[in-house]
């Protein structure tokens, strides 16, 4: 991409800085290995592709209304190791786990179609923690309306506004270095999330 053009200045020295600040961990390893070898993941031509919720190719790069490619989303890396984990780690098939459905990185949905785990993904403890927080104390009273269709829109609000409308009740939380399960707590006026020790698995269907 550099030779073409395609880049900012000293483009994998950037690439190369972010993964050594924010390395691939073994969990996330393990599951693209695992992902390859079961079709999870699919390496088409030059690219990757990803579960069946997403007709476009996985993107690893972020890049600019200029077309130029200008760092590493490294949260892509996260996320495709999230979609592996639920189908091969909680044994939900593959079917009823997305990848990007929506607004939410991944989604699996329960045998009558209804959503039952959302889990996000954020490229580091900092930015998860974040979202966390909020989602857990600040939508119990009210969820404010969001216009879905601004180029840039709260992204907290907007998972929230996208929970109270689908009803999941777990939330997965995931970073490089840290995965936090969540049971969602709904009331009339909104919702919160109470930390769990793990995920359901499959077999706690009900």
């Amino acid at each position: 991409m550099e030779l073409a053009g395609k880049t900012v200045f000293q483009f994998g020295r950037s690439i190369q800085g972010g993964l050594a600040k924010c390395p691939v961990q073994d969990w996330e390893e393990a599951a693209w290995a695992r992902g390859l070898k079961t079709g999870l993941i699919r390496l088409e031509s030059y690219f990757f592709r990803v579960g069946s919720g997403k007709r476009s190719p996985l993107s690893f790069f972020i890049r600019t209304d200029a077309d130029l490619y200008v760092g590493l989303r490294r949260e892509s890396i996260t996320q495709a190791a999230t979609y592996v984990s639920l189908v091969t780690d909680y044994g939900y098939s593959r079917a009823q786990t997305r990848f990007e459905s929506r607004w939410m990185d991944v989604v699996v949905y329960n045998p009558t179609g209804h959503a039952w785990i959302y889990a996000e993904n954020k490229a580091s403890h900092k930015t998860l923690e974040k979202l966390c927080r909020r989602l857990a104390t600040e939508f119990i009273d009210d969820i404010p309306a969001v216009d879905l269709e601004k180029k840039t829109v709260d992204d907290a609000l907007m998972k929230a506004r996208h929970i109270w409308k689908n009803r999941p009740p777990y939330f997965w939380a995931v970073c490089p270095t840290e995965h936090r399960p969540y049971a969602v707590r709904y009331q009339s006026t909104g919702f919160s999330l109470q930390r769990s020790d793990a995920l359901p698995a499959v077999s706690e269907w009900s």
